[in-house]
């Protein structure tokens, strides 16, 4: 009886079960019936051979269910009816949404800031050159140089010498004048020709020489007068350098001592007075200067203190 009851129930479920479910269910029925009706074999194998029938049965009418079935036309329209409605609806929404966002946005847009102002470029900086290691006669001929250098132009730079001119400066320099070629040739025969003058023609070019002589020195002062005093005596001291720089073979062009007579001259000591009268006495030609001022000192020396009075006063 139970094992009708329970085939029954089976058969009636079966078509709401899926086969996955149905060897679980089989398993617990066969479970149940071997609890209860342990002794009765026969009707247990009865079971069992009703449970496979019913297990593949229901797999037949599973299969048979699952099988897809065609939408009708009726249904076909009426989805697509609804699926036009919901796009519709969609786009609207879209559109709104899109408007109101992109008022807000142009509400909301803030005033663009100003592009800053690019900094210029930093130009790199010039490699330094590899100097080389100068010898130490290198430095020193640099360092002499550069003395020169600024020697020369606190010397300063005069038209001309203060020197009186020679009828025969004048005479060469006419007759001089235009020629070309051979200098020291042309000098010669215009020396010559200058020895052949006569008293005369000597007496002529004198007298342009004292002319041209007092223009010269005229030009000159007012050369001096353009610098100040103490110009001019720092130039003067500058040319005392060049000329203890260089050699006698070396002469420079001005280095002689700019004559000033603005200057104020120191009054003369009874030595400075001694000296100049010994020098001019011509005790001493033919004397070397060195050896000359030695025995001039040696005198004043050996002179009195009444003797040197006489020099001073």
């Amino acid at each position: 009886m139970l094992a009708r009851g329970l085939l029954c129930r089976l058969a009636a479920d079966a078509s709401k079960t899926s086969t996955q479910n149905l060897p679980q269910l089989a398993r617990l029925i066969h479970r149940s019936v071997l609890s209860r009706n342990a002794s009765s074999v026969p009707a247990i194998q009865a079971l069992s051979r009703a449970l496979n029938n019913a297990i593949v049965e229901s797999r037949r009418t599973y299969a048979i269910s699952t099988k897809a079935t065609e939408p009708t036309s009726t249904v076909k329209r009426a989805v697509k009816k609804a699926a036009s409605t919901k796009t519709k609806k969609t786009t609207k929404t879209g559109t709104r949404k899109r408007s109101t966002t992109s008022k807000a946005t142009t509400k909301k847009a803030a005033p663009k800031k100003k592009a800053a102002a690019k900094k210029p470029k930093k130009k790199a900086a010039p490699k330094a050159r590899a100097t080389k290691k100068r010898t130490p006669e290198q430095k020193a001929a640099e360092k002499r140089t550069t003395l020169i250098r600024e020697l020369k132009k606190k010397a300063l730079k005069e038209p001309h010498p203060p020197r009186r001119l020679s009828a025969l400066n004048v005479f060469i320099a006419e007759a001089t004048a235009g020629s070309e070629g051979n200098a020291t040739g042309a000098l010669t025969t215009a020396v010559e020709k200058f020895k052949a003058l006569s008293p005369a023609e000597r007496e002529h070019y004198n007298h342009l020489a004292n002319e041209r002589s007092a223009a010269r020195l005229n030009e000159y002062n007012t050369w001096v007068h353009s610098y100040t005093v103490e110009q001019i005596h720092q130039a003067n001291l500058a040319r005392r350098h060049l000329k203890r720089i260089f050699s006698d073979k070396e002469k420079i062009a001005h280095t002689d001592p700019i004559k000033d007579d603005r200057r104020v001259k120191k009054a003369a000591t009874g030595y400075s007075k001694f000296v100049s009268e010994r020098a001019s006495s011509g005790d001493f030609t033919g004397i070397k200067v060195t050896e000359r001022f030695k025995l001039i000192s040696n005198e004043w020396k050996a002179l009195t203190a009444d003797q040197k009075k006489a020099y001073s006063a």
